[in-house]
């Protein structure tokens, strides 16, 4: 895949940013199960606030990843229809998915946006180590809208019949680290 200079540092930028954060989360959640086991069965004492620590982890995680999965539109999806989509037409109809999850992930980020900053106003915490939920919730927020420019991204690609999905479009796990 060629490089192309706006498009691709915007991806790998947003990329970067994405699945470093998951990545950062996953190994806390996996450091954190470990001692919660281990301080569980061996020194009867488990950690305190691990499975609030695991919620929260859990969707900071989910929402990290949804970026750089939407832009390679590597979502589970059910295809049992695309057997009968005619080829021609899958552009169009990856494009029109793109447009209308766009605005969708936008109005999340908006709405999320608007219920974090009820949770400031509330003060909502965890229960038993009380935690700030609005500074999850911002972030929640901010990834969806960086969903939503990742879908925004796409776009531009079904119209030039690049998209992940187009017909006859070949790319390797690694085509974005090329620009790099």
């Amino acid at each position: 895949m060629e490089v192309k200079s706006g498009e691709n540092a915007a991806a790998n930028m947003l990329r970067r940013l994405t699945d470093g954060t998951s990545s950062l989360f996953l190994f806390a959640m996996m450091v954190m199960t470990c001692i919660d086991v281990v301080g569980r069965y061996v020194f009867n004492s488990p950690l305190n606030g691990a499975t609030e620590l695991t919620e929260l982890f859990m969707g900071i995680l989910i929402f990290a990843v949804l970026p750089t999965v939407s832009f390679r539109e590597e979502h589970v999806s059910v295809d049992l229809m695309d057997l009968w989509f005619p080829v021609k037409l899958i552009n169009a109809r990856q494009l029109l998915i793109n447009v209308l999850a766009t605005i969708m992930m936008a109005t999340v980020a908006w709405r999320m946006w608007i219920f974090a900053l009820k949770a400031v106003d509330y003060g909502d915490t965890t229960e038993y180590l009380a935690i700030q939920y609005a500074p999850i919730y911002f972030f929640i927020s901010l990834t969806c809208a960086a969903t939503s420019i990742a879908l925004l991204l796409n776009i531009p690609r079904y119209i030039k019949g690049q998209g992940p999905l187009s017909p006859g479009h070949v790319e390797s796990d690694h085509d974005d680290l090329k620009s790099t």
